[in-house]
């Protein structure tokens, strides 16, 4: 479990110590965040049992899936942000509680808080603007990550026209392993974004029946990303399965193609196999048993059948591609 602190003002960011992080309360017009990365979700409370963080929130921090939804506890937001790493190409979760100009971030590898949070005030800067506060930054955060995974799908969509291009060269074989992670991952991928949509679905309010939530504006207009990249990732699954039966087929007409060169040679050899058969039997009394060429007879008679054979089947079109 790794632990850091920063405070975010006018003048940029900066890493703090634990000390320094709990006087939040006395520069409001900074924001503080502390960045917990860690792999062990049930140990998280007791890391942050000494911030008033309402017991509810604590127990929750357990099972993130169960909170993708934002919502308030005592003054406290609390959700978990559904993520998909691009490196490791695994789902996870990243929480956040943010109290006034608090913000604690929990995550594993997916999300890294800290380079959003770099992000953001980059942002700031390019606008001109300084106004520093968690709600803003949880905005800037979704959308950057919502940008992150706009181009995580342009780059799977060039993976698998990639792919469609071998397919169109001769003797190029794909990797059905590969082909098989890929549809995984991006299922993977669709499910996270299915409960990024659920998430921004319901801005969180202190009040249920407050419709004039600071947050409604904001996650309106990243649900609508969220939909454009659902629909985009629908396609790159669509044709990531349109893929497959091509090649399922391709691989069928290849199995046709040997079944049909043993279909061949089994018509051609089996009349062979039949006069061999007859002057095979040991009877006393046979035609043509004495004659002097006939065994060369024979052979070429065979051999002939062979050549009408072969031509038949040349002019029905099965040596065709």
């Amino acid at each position: 479990m790794t632990k850091k602190y920063f405070i975010l003002n006018e003048q940029g960011i900066k890493e703090i110590s634990f000390g320094e992080f709990l006087e939040s309360n006395k520069k409001p017009e900074s924001l503080f965040l502390m960045d917990l990365q860690t792999d062990a979700r049930e140990f998280v409370a007791d890391e942050l049992s000494s911030l008033d963080i309402p017991q509810r929130i604590l127990d929750k921090l357990t099972k993130p899936g169960e909170n993708i939804r934002f919502s308030y506890s005592e003054n406290f937001l609390y959700g978990e942000i559904a993520s998909f790493s691009e490196f490791t190409r695994k789902s996870d979760y990243t929480g956040l509680i943010i109290h006034n100009n608090v913000l604690i971030g929990i995550h594993h590898d997916a999300i890294d808080v800290l380079n959003y949070l770099k992000q953001f005030m980059e942002n700031l800067t390019v606008a001109g603007k300084k106004k520093i506060n968690a709600q803003g930054f949880l905005f800037s955060m979704m959308f950057e990550i919502l940008s992150d995974y706009g181009k995580l799908i342009l780059k799977f969509r060039e993976n698998i026209e990639v792919v469609a291009n071998r397919l169109e060269e001769k003797n190029k074989a794909l990797n059905l392993k590969k082909l098989l992670l890929a549809k995984s991952q991006l299922s993977d991928f669709s499910r996270v974004l299915e409960k990024l949509f659920y998430t921004l679905s319901f801005p969180p309010s202190k009040d249920v029946l407050d419709l004039k939530s600071s947050y409604l504006e904001s996650f309106d207009y990243l649900l609508r990303i969220t939909t454009l990249l659902t629909t985009s990732i629908q396609q790159t699954e669509d044709r990531l399965e349109s893929l497959n039966d091509h090649y399922q087929l391709l691989l069928q007409n290849k199995a046709n193609k040997r079944l049909n060169l043993l279909t061949i040679v089994q018509a051609i050899f089996v009349p062979l196999t039949l006069v061999v058969g007859v002057y095979g039997m040991n009877f006393t009394y046979m035609p043509e048993l004495n004659y002097h060429f006939g065994y060369f007879v024979s052979l070429g008679a065979m051999f002939l059948f062979v050549l009408i054979s072969l031509f038949y089947f040349y002019k029905k079109g099965w040596f065709k591609d």
